[in-house]
């Protein structure tokens, strides 16, 4: 296993490169909700000892990065493609898990050379940046040589989310975003007919985080009007939490963690081996 350090300041993206050595022209890149490069490490390390080369990202929280989930420049996956096109690489996909999810998906609409997409647990809607407005005058989660997305504004969310919990009397995270989520229009939707390649959607029917599952079919219903003419498929686990990936984080955090654990842990390895099998079949 060869290993490649990069950093935003110096090469306009912060990754580490994990290379299997082998003639294989493909690469995955890997992304996670989190900030920094440790857990996407891991997955990119697996993925290495598995035979794919793969390049774990921060796309914020670095050092000369965005700090919050504001105006987060698209264009450094861009830049980390061209670097992997220099080092021989042909084909190039993207992997993301959460808040990492929804970011792959955003970054391939605007990236060509992205030609798969593994997208676990994700959002639906390009939402209202966090952060002041004096950090960047766009105001949506993402933007694309400095023009500003469509995004679902906040509005008077927490006191829909207190409403919501009363009404339902439970204290559920799912309540805040879905609230958030219902406020969105086809306008703000990931615009994700404009991915040149294929698409893989994982949700969980227990995802007690996010409306992975409900947005999935939204997106899905989008591709089918655009007529995608790429491959795509939704594939929604009946046993599994919002935490579909193989390294699980804030498992105490949800309630079906607690509750079901050897589904959740056995969902994570089925979906795994979902994720293993679709790259082995990735031909675009």
């Amino acid at each position: 296993m060869e290993y490649k350090k990069y950093s935003y300041k110096k090469d306009g993206f912060e990754g580490a490169l994990y290379e299997t050595g082998n003639s294989d022209d493909r690469v995955l890149i890997v992304i996670q909700g989190l900030k920094g490069l440790e857990l996407p490490g891991k997955y990119a390390s697996l993925f290495c000892e598995k035979g794919y080369s793969a390049l774990a990202m921060s796309y914020y929280g670095g050092e000369g990065q965005k700090k919050n989930m504001r105006a987060i420049p698209l264009e450094q996956f861009q830049t980390a493609c061209d670097d992997l096109k220099k080092r021989g690489y042909k084909r190039i996909g993207i992997y993301g898990n959460s808040k990492g999810a929804g970011m792959a998906l955003l970054a391939a609409t605007v990236v060509p050379d992205i030609s798969l997409v593994i997208a676990a647990s994700s959002f639906g809607h390009i939402m209202q940046g966090t952060g002041k407005a004096s950090e960047d005058p766009c105001k949506a989660m993402v933007s694309f040589r400095g023009q500003d997305f469509p995004y679902v504004e906040k509005g008077k969310l927490f006191s829909d989310f207190v409403k919501r919990c009363i009404r339902e009397k439970n204290i559920r995270l799912l309540y805040f975003f879905d609230e958030w989520d219902k406020k969105g229009t086809e306008e703000n939707e990931i615009p994700v007919e404009k991915i040149r390649g294929d698409i893989l959607l994982l949700t969980s029917t227990h995802d007690e985080s996010v409306p992975a599952k409900k947005d999935a079919e939204l997106l899905v219903k989008r591709l089918i009007r655009n007529d995608f003419k790429y491959g795509y498929k939704h594939i929604n686990s009946e046993t599994g939490s919002h935490n579909l990936g193989y390294f699980p984080v804030n498992n105490n955090m949800l309630p079906r963690e607690k509750k079901f654990p050897e589904e959740c842990q056995k969902a994570r390895e089925e979906t795994l081996a979902l994720i293993f099998d679709t790259l082995d079949r990735w031909s675009v």
